[in-house]
């Protein structure tokens, strides 16, 4: 399993991903999730979940046709296409192919066909956009109301950024948000774990200026999650205890039939 995060936020995006792709007592392995690709027009953060062999037939694919695509400008390819929506579609497009290669001989032995995609970036010209690409093909939005789109193992990071993350949150805020999110899934779940891999896209820069991997020692994840700990803890401390009282009905005596 994984935990791969996209935040849409008005100064630009916000991308995370864990690098755990098994988990057991003994069979831990570590694969990033997170790729770039850009030019001078265009930004484009793609991550995966899902069983490994898919999501890496499907990158396997993006990138053939873009090895195709430089000796044939007019091929299709992950760089080329018009729009964010565009973009997603061609993602898609990809699954499918897959699907087709590899759908009957999982299904045959039990297993399922599993690959989602975030995808999040901007093309010049264009607003900045994250889109989930569903096993499908199909994709979904993020908006101004729903600024945060999930993949993986995703619900124990969500409740943190529900009740605190928007898309008017700053981008070093949204920073923040995120990494609390991917260290509080991990704290809850083994399959999620370091490296990290962040990646922070300014709006209309262009460029991929703000990407970093923290291990599981870095000095800066530490103190997150020390942090946050503590701050938790103070918090609860600091709410006013519940007074029983006010929920305790009142005694009646009750009735005592005459002559008994």
């Amino acid at each position: 399993m994984t935990y791969c995060l996209s935040l849409l936020c008005h100064e630009g995006i916000v991308c995370l991903s864990d690098s755990r792709t098994s988990a057991g007592v003994d069979n831990i392995r570590i694969q990033p999730k997170m790729r770039i690709y850009h030019d001078a027009d265009r930004v484009i953060c793609l991550m995966n979940s899902g069983n490994l062999s898919l999501t890496q037939s499907a990158v396997a694919l993006i990138e053939e046709d873009m090895l195709i695509g430089r000796s044939d400008p007019g091929y299709p390819t992950l760089l080329n296409q018009p729009t964010m929506y565009e973009v997603a579609r061609y993602v898609g497009t990809k699954i499918r192919e897959v699907d087709k290669t590899d759908r009957a001989a999982l299904q045959s032995s039990g297993l399922r066909f599993n690959i989602n995609s975030l995808i999040s970036g901007q093309i010049r010209g264009l607003e900045h956009q994250i889109f989930q690409v569903y096993p499908e093909g199909n994709s979904v939005h993020a908006s101004i109301e729903s600024p945060f789109l999930q993949i993986g193992e995703f619900k124990y990071g969500k409740p943190i950024l529900d009740r605190g993350f928007t898309f008017h949150t700053p981008l070093a805020e949204a920073v923040k948000f995120g990494l609390l999110s991917l260290e509080t899934t991990m704290k809850s779940n083994v399959s999620v774990g370091t490296p990290f891999d962040i990646f922070c896209y300014e709006r209309d820069s262009f460029e991929v200026r703000y990407r970093v991997r923290l291990q599981g020692d870095d000095e800066y994840l530490q103190e997150v999650r020390t942090l946050w700990q503590q701050g938790l803890i103070a918090l609860v401390n600091d709410i006013p205890g519940i007074d029983f009282d006010c929920y305790v009905e009142p005694r009646t005596t009750p009735e005592v039939p005459a002559g008994s």
